[in-house]
């Protein structure tokens, strides 16, 4: 297990982190495989337990509000629907919306009857199919594929003297990786990864095939299964779907409902707490409880049943990149929302083609660029460090007993407002980690320095004003650049050393023209316009929005702060009087 002290923890002649050597042998489903043998018993144990969480609402009350919102659901999803997954889906949807509709208005069923028929269609659309013939065809074809992708990318096997790359010199795994493979026999892991890209599910999946771990169960927005392909793997490879759309208290109920059961049976599951892809580029700074807090339900049910191995691991993972290919679709949506009327839209948005997930691969197959993926300090359910053996420790330092911790006068049993207590701590720790094991990228730092040198240059201009400067307005003479890149490198080398976060590989070169020169060449591999890019002796960028997009992963630190009267602003989340995240 890494200490807290030697952040650090590096060849300090090269800094380099050593990867994770892995056994790529591909582990047992495990308890995931009870989805596929028992699936409808499986259901019908969510059905009860939401059932029974509502028992003492008025039913024909509560159906009718859900089928009101699910009517007004279907209208505004007209049109738009691609996918023939999607359109069976609504379908499905509005026949048995239809039918419960018209029961109610009869008024000759039992309103808790309807209920469970609509609780048992929310079970059937949310649960996954897995398939061991699936799972096992894709842990041999998938890293076969990306081998091939990787060595044709590199052009390694055209020649004589050439041998085969690792996928470790493309994606570097690095952390505590023994400690998640030890713990996953010690308990349930439930795998919190930052979210920056529809290929975070893609990425997390092969890190756990690297980590030789049996397949995690995840939640999938509904937007993912549009593609016939990627739907049918998905739903077999351990996805959940999550209608975001679905906003009745009956479907949340389930939902969470659903994670509970899974975690209960010791199903490791994966979720994106932040509930969606960063928008602004930041890490997260605001966690969604709702699904978090069925980590801490199974915790308690576990306990209170005498399960052989009770313990639930909570373990943040954080993944950076060298660019990000949905980078500008996003930002412009962060922008739009922040800034309304003062934002104007350009035409580069990118989506989630296959083609542009190829592209995407391709590029970091192809150049010399790489993937980091952080495997974070494991957490228990209230946010306390947990030791090698799984033990929790307290905040004095000392083991303690999570037992006593869900135990009121002498029974161990919920407490609702205690409980979201737990779980709103749970969120703030997993916040403060994904900061602290961040790992700061050549191409982070660089855009950061550039639209620092912006802010100097221009202090009292605010964001919006920024993106609307001018092709000469937007130049930073170089000496200027590398002098301000000097004094970020600085600052990045005392926040490592007190553990605030992580440095790549290039950022330990003192030369800041080296690992400028690099972090430019990085954001310049997928993006159309240009994020940053060298003219006459000067950087200047073609397109602001993205440059702000990849500055605002170093945001949360205070190193932005312009004017010390933002200093006490300088937090998760936050924006100084200019608008920008700090």
């Amino acid at each position: 297990m890494e200490h807290l002290l030697p952040r650090l923890s590096v060849d300090p002649r090269t800094g380099s982190h050593p990867s994770v050597r892995f056994d790529s042998r591909a582990a047992l489903p495990g308890p995931l495989l009870q989805l596929s043998d028992g699936r409808q018993s499986f259901i019908d144990e969510v059905v009860s337990r939401t059932s029974s969480e509502f028992a003492h609402k008025d039913h024909r009350t509560l159906l009718a509000e859900t089928l009101f919102l699910e009517r007004a659901r279907l209208r505004r999803t007209k049109g738009g629907l691609s996918s023939p997954f999607l359109w069976r889906r609504k379908l499905d949807d509005r026949s048995v919306i239809g039918s419960l509709s018209s029961a109610l208005d009869h008024g000759g069923a039992d309103p808790k009857e309807l209920t469970r028929v609509l609780l048992n269609h929310y079970g059937n659309e949310i649960c996954g199919n897995f398939s061991r013939k699936v799972y096992d065809f894709a842990v041999t074809t998938v890293p076969w594929g990306f081998s091939w992708l990787l060595n044709t990318a590199s052009l390694q096997n055209f020649t004589p003297w050439g041998r085969a790359e690792s996928l470790a010199s493309r994606i570097r795994v690095v952390g505590e990786v023994p400690l998640l493979q030890k713990l996953a026999k010690e308990g349930t892991v439930l795998l919190v990864p930052t979210h920056q890209s529809n290929i975070d599910s893609i990425l997390v999946g092969w890190v756990i095939h690297l980590c030789s771990l049996p397949p995690f169960a995840y939640g999938a927005g509904l937007n993912l299964f549009s593609n016939p392909v990627l739907s049918f793997l998905m739903s077999r490879l351990g996805a959940y779907t999550v209608d975001r759309q679905k906003n009745s208290d009956l479907y949340k109920g389930a939902l969470k409902n659903y994670s509970t059961t899974i975690l209960g049976r010791g199903v490791h599951s994966i979720f994106f707490p932040g509930g969606g892809r960063s928008r602004s580029g930041a890490l997260e700074s605001h966690i969604k409880l709702g699904l978090l807090g069925t980590a801490l339900q199974a915790q308690i049910e576990n306990f209170r049943l005498g399960k052989p191995k009770p313990a639930l691991f909570i373990v943040p993972m954080v993944t950076s990149y060298h660019f990000v290919f949905e980078a500008s679709s996003l930002i412009e949506d962060f922008l739009a929302q922040a800034g309304k009327h003062r934002f104007r839209p350009n035409d580069s948005a990118e989506g989630f083609p296959l083609k542009a997930l190829f592209k995407f691969f391709w590029k970091v197959f192809s150049q010399r660029t790489e993937v980091w993926v952080r495997v974070g300090r494991p957490l228990d359910v209230f946010g306390n460090f947990v030791n090698d053996d799984g033990k929790s420790i307290g905040p004095n330092g000392t083991t303690i007993d999570p037992k006593a911790w869900v135990t009121s006068q002498g029974v161990l049993q919920a407490d609702h407002q205690r409980d979201r207590e737990y779980t709103r701590n749970l969120g703030d720790r997993l916040v403060e980690r994904y900061h602290a094991e961040n790992v700061v990228l050549s191409s982070h730092a660089s855009a950061f320095t550039y639209i620092q040198c912006l802010r100097h240059q221009y202090p009292q201009m605010d964001l919006f004003k920024m993106l609307r400067l001018n092709p000469q307005q937007r130049a930073i003479p170089m000496g200027r650049f590398l002098e301000e890149a000097g004094r970020l490198q600085e600052t990045l080398f005392r926040a490592a050393t007190a553990g605030k976060l992580f440095l790549s590989d290039s950022l330990h070169i003192r030369d800041a023209k080296i690992w400028t020169e690099e972090g430019i060449r990085q954001l310049g591999m997928f993006h159309e316009r240009s994020v940053l890019r060298f003219d006459d002796a000067a950087v200047t960028s073609d397109d602001i929005s993205l440059a702000i997009y990849y500055r605002n992963r170093l945001a949360g630190y205070g190193f932005g702060v312009i004017h010390e009267r933002d200093r006490k602003k300088a937090f998760y989340g936050e924006t100084d009087a200019q608008g920008f995240l700090v």
